[in-house]
């Protein structure tokens, strides 16, 4: 059993890791109802780590999630927004260093899917949040119509880090859900780095039984997955 002493050891040890990205300690919820995918999108930019795009704050993410909304309503040109308008407003954000891929995978599959693609495959061995930067090695972005109690009509963007247990019923994920629907009415204008209006959602990352999220199925009993990749 790990004691405060050999806690705040290993958080010393591995402190210039867990930096990146910062926002992990206490992240925000997305700044509008429509930013959800840009939202993800730009954490699963910060999480490549690259010193060319600088997501470390909750600020720099708000910025990142609005420039990169900007980008895909650009590309829209007035239409309702589609898959290849965010496609092609996200590689227009990145000056085309890092593209959106799609894939479709088993629901079965999802976990171990993101597990790989993290690094993180059990919650007993995952770090309190403000580590969690030093062991997640990348992220799955995937939909979803319902997220615990809180529910998305046309569908939810939201991040996976990790995974726990089989392809089963009692699998968890690792989520980053950007759109909590709880008004934080929390000003944080006396916090470096946090933007002064939180918006109107909250974030959490919490361990979710699978069975708890309602996954947006585009084909029979498979989920869309949106990797963030390099051409």
């Amino acid at each position: 059993m790990k004691t405060a002493a050999s806690i705040a050891s290993l958080a010393a040890a591995i402190a210039p890791a867990s930096a990146t990205p910062g926002f992990m300690v206490a992240p925000t919820g997305q700044v509008t109802g429509s930013t959800c995918q840009s939202y993800s999108l730009a954490v699963a930019l910060a999480f490549k780590r690259d010193p060319g795009f600088s997501i470390d704050t909750a600020a720099q993410l708000r910025s990142a999630e609005q420039a990169i909304r900007a980008a895909i309503v650009k590309e829209a040109a007035g239409a309702p927004v589609t898959h290849d308008h965010i496609r092609a407003g996200f590689r227009v954000y990145t000056g085309g260093r890092y593209l959106l891929k799609m894939h479709d995978v088993d629901i079965a599959q999802l976990g171990a899917f993101a597990a790989q693609r993290s690094g993180v495959g059990s919650e007993a061995a995952t770090p309190p949040t403000f580590l969690m930067g030093s062991v997640v090695k990348d992220v799955v972005l995937s939909s979803a119509t319902r997220i615990g109690s809180d529910r998305y009509a046309s569908g939810h963007i939201f991040t996976v880090l990790g995974s726990d247990g089989g392809p089963n019923s009692s699998q968890k994920l690792l989520v980053l859900n950007s759109a909590m629907k709880v008004r934080d009415t929390t000003k944080n204008s006396c916090s470096d780095g946090v933007p002064d209006d939180p918006g109107p959602y909250t974030a959490s990352i919490s361990w979710r039984p699978i069975a708890t999220l309602e996954l947006k199925q585009f084909s029979t009993g498979k989920a869309r997955v949106w990797l963030v990749d390099k051409p």
